[in-house]
């Protein structure tokens, strides 16, 4: 425990660089995801490449697994994301008002710029947990405990959704994020691909969150 202390800790100050870095530490309008989707993309993606070789040690087991397949699942879904927002904006009435009143909520918004600076976003995310998970077990922790303790972090961090039009939207999102804290590190301890499964899920479900935001108000603007 003690010789793997240092990554521990060096974990905490990943999260804390990404997170706070683009949330808090940085000027708001330098890390928007949309009008400057470039610089936030290159942002996660620099940090990332350093928690890659950072934690190489911990999540080897996953290098064997990237090849050819991985990289078409994630353009496939790539391809579907795009399509996706551009029925939405082209058959969906854009709820303006509602996007006005959430303007920091980018996965509302459908823009495509946010696909491109999400995906490095989650990229960041996802090794953050590949490697949380693998450090986890090497020291003892069997797969429920793990995942017992990422439905607490999970949960903690996802609170903020409940308040996305204080409706059941806000709960769905909220009661994902549980539910992926059990299937992600049984996806990454069970399956060969299973951090490319948790990274095409995590993206699928931000990318597409608004998409599902789009269609209930326009439900609802209908039913009025």
């Amino acid at each position: 425990m003690v010789f793997e202390l240092h990554y521990f800790i060096a974990w905490f100050l990943f999260w804390t660089l990404g997170w706070l870095g683009i949330y808090y530490f940085l000027p708001k309008e330098r890390t928007n995801y949309e009008r400057n989707y470039i610089f936030v993309s290159i942002y996660f993606l620099v940090i990332s490449i350093i928690m890659i070789l950072y934690f190489k040690d911990i999540i080897f087991e996953v290098y064997k697994y990237l090849n050819f397949f991985s990289v078409i699942l994630i353009v496939l879904l790539l391809i579907f994301n795009f399509l996706s927002y551009r029925f939405a904006n082209k058959y969906l009435i854009k709820p303006a008002e509602k996007l006005l009143k959430y303007a920091d909520n980018y996965y509302l918004h459908l823009d495509k710029r946010y696909i491109i600076s999400k995906s490095f976003d989650i990229l960041f995310q996802q090794i953050l947990i590949i490697a949380l998970v693998f450090l986890l077990r090497n020291n003892g922790l069997n797969l429920l405990w793990i995942s017992i303790l990422f439905a607490i972090m999970f949960g903690i961090g996802h609170i903020p959704a409940l308040k996305v039009d204080r409706s059941l939207f806000g709960l769905v999102i909220f009661v994902a994020s549980l539910l992926s804290s059990f299937l992600f590190p049984y996806l990454i301890i069970t399956f060969k691909y299973g951090f490319v499964y948790t990274y095409m899920a995590h993206w699928l479900f931000y990318t597409n969150t608004g998409v599902l935001f789009w269609i209930i108000e326009n439900f609802k603007s209908k039913m009025k």
